[in-house]
């Protein structure tokens, strides 16, 4: 069982790839400079995946030393922790769901369930979902609606917003998203915006396969 991505499973070509192919923010296009020699040098100190980049820059006073060692540039450095710590799924607190009330939340936090991932973890099973509902006196449908939705918040790049609108589409979960074809994403997407005006915010191919990169590294689970 694991919330986040497993970043071991992210080589180093394939995250080059992925800087490659996606839209960076101004303040993160640096990471281009030099990619592919920088990358290099990594590998040449026995880097392999994501989790090995994590590790080396987890301490931000080590960069210094880092930064000399390698040859790569310390500002680099800065952006690309940066980068490579936005790829573990973000803890949130139940109430940016939206889903309960406040005395639900309440009686959810007696229980140790007060984020996302609390939440995750403790509601994988069908008997863990009923007894909970049984105990909280919430009702087990709404129970499982925020499951889903956490599930679908673990994808990079899907917010509370889009979770909520795959939801309404049909696409319920991590294995249904990685099931469905990027096409019939966004198709069903535009149709259901185009009906209910949900979002302004326009929706591409690219931005479909871009959450598919980690949804696919994602363990499914929920049964």
């Amino acid at each position: 069982m694991m919330y986040s991505v497993d970043l071991t499973t992210f080589s180093l070509e394939e995250f080059e790839d992925l800087l490659l192919t996606v839209y960076l923010l101004p303040s993160q296009r640096i990471i281009l400079k030099d990619l592919s020699l920088n990358m290099q040098k990594l590998k040449n100190e026995g880097l392999k995946n994501l989790q090995n980049v994590h590790d080396l820059l987890r301490n931000k006073n080590d960069h210094p030393a880092i930064s000399e060692e390698t040859g790569i540039d310390e500002a680099y450095l800065l952006v690309l922790n940066r980068m490579v710590n936005s790829y573990i799924v973000k803890v949130l607190p139940l109430e940016k769901l939206t889903v309960f009330t406040k005395e639900e939340l309440r009686r959810l936090a007696e229980e140790g369930l007060k984020n996302t991932k609390h939440y995750y973890e403790a509601m994988l099973t069908p008997a863990q979902r009923e007894k909970l509902s049984e105990k909280l006196n919430i009702p087990l449908n709404r129970l499982e609606y925020a499951l889903h939705i956490i599930d679908l918040l673990r994808i990079n790049g899907v917010g509370v917003e889009y979770a909520k609108i795959l939801h309404e589409m049909g696409i319920q979960s991590v294995q249904d998203y990685n099931r469905t074809p990027s096409e019939t994403i966004l198709a069903s997407f535009n149709e259901l915006n185009r009906q209910k005006e949900y979002t302004k915010a326009t929706l591409g191919i690219s931005d479909i396969e871009y959450c598919r990169r980690f949804s696919t590294k994602l363990e499914c689970d929920i049964r």
